[in-house]
């Protein structure tokens, strides 16, 4: 979608309906040390009932002065289905990862099938957050959990502790948005509520951090004055663009050849398979190549118990 020497913007598209029954896709990023990586997220994931689990699980490495970016779209859980998302994080020295993960409980007419999603963040100390939320159907119908409320949208910033754009506030979807600082650098925004999502702070927060979260980056000054914005790159509603992303060489879509490109997938997750996205700053005079593989792995575990230096 957009890149140059140092980093890249890439899509996810699916090439195929998922996730489906049974489904595991495993999505794997490497970001080296001084790089950049922003991932898209093209369109929302449902998650189709059926009566073999399914999950999805990203697994992210982030060297040192690195940052990896992340915008995630909406993931749908139909009626009659139980499934997990799993997110591990490991970063190295001043590497930096900011991700949005925008949950719906259920399609139109549905209330929502099984869902428990974990993040496991660690850096070169230890843990910087382990999150475990069970959210199944009898979990979350008890008193105090989330009741008719079936959306929610999480930011997390690691490696530094942004303050958000706004002052949390509640509102008539729901109890409106959350903001704490983790026990070490990190900070996490929520919000949960009704239907579709209507927070006014959440989106922003995401594109304030992204320039945040490049402010200082050892490239910074290479990049030019026109960029590809998420609100171009997503779909999501028109935002400012952070003005701190490097784009210094001509827009290509990742993974196709060209003459300063290496032919690849298209960055596609596949049903029951992974994708490996790599992002380098080793030499400087070649752009990113994207790089992917496609297996078949066994299915990951589906639970993980709460520890660390934050829980909900």
């Amino acid at each position: 979608m957009d890149q140059d020497a140092y980093g890249a913007r890439v899509g996810l598209l699916a090439t195929q309906a998922l996730l489906l029954s049974g489904d595991d896709v495993r999505i794997e990023v490497d970001v080296a040390p001084g790089a950049w990586l922003d991932v898209v997220e093209t369109t929302g994931t449902v998650a189709y009932e059926g009566d073999a689990p399914s999950s999805w699980t990203i697994d992210a490495t982030v060297g040192d002065e690195a940052v990896l970016t992340w915008a995630g779209k909406p993931f749908v859980v139909s009626d009659g289905i139980t499934t997990h998302r799993d997110t591990r994080i490991r970063l190295h020295g001043t590497g930096r990862a900011l991700m949005q993960e925008k949950i719906v409980l259920g399609r139109a007419g549905q209330t929502g099938g099984d869902l428990t999603t974990s993040l496991h963040a660690t850096d070169d100390t230890g843990p910087v957050q382990v999150e475990h939320l069970d959210l199944s159907k009898q979990a979350r119908g008890m008193p105090g959990i989330l009741g008719s409320l079936r959306s929610m949208d999480t930011v997390t910033a690691l490696g530094w502790s942004p303050e958000p754009p706004g002052e949390p506030e509640a509102g008539t979807t729901g109890p409106g948005e959350t903001y704490f600082r983790l026990d070490r650098t990190g900070a996490v925004l929520r919000w949960i509520g009704i239907g579709r999502f209507r927070d006014r702070l959440c989106d922003p927060a995401f594109a304030a951090w992204c320039e945040e979260a490049m402010r200082g980056h050892r490239y910074q000054d290479r990049r030019t004055t026109r960029h590809l914005s998420h609100a171009e790159a997503a779909g999501r509603r028109a935002v400012s663009t952070p003005t701190s992303f490097p784009s210094s060489s001509p827009t290509a879509p990742v993974g196709l050849p060209s003459s300063s490109m290496r032919p690849g997938p298209e960055g596609s997750a596949a049903s029951a398979g992974s994708t490996r996205t790599t992002a380098s700053s080793s030499r400087p005079c070649v752009p990113v190549p994207a790089t992917g593989t496609t297996t078949t792995p066994a299915p990951s575990a589906a639970s993980t118990h709460p520890a660390g230096s934050a829980h909900q």
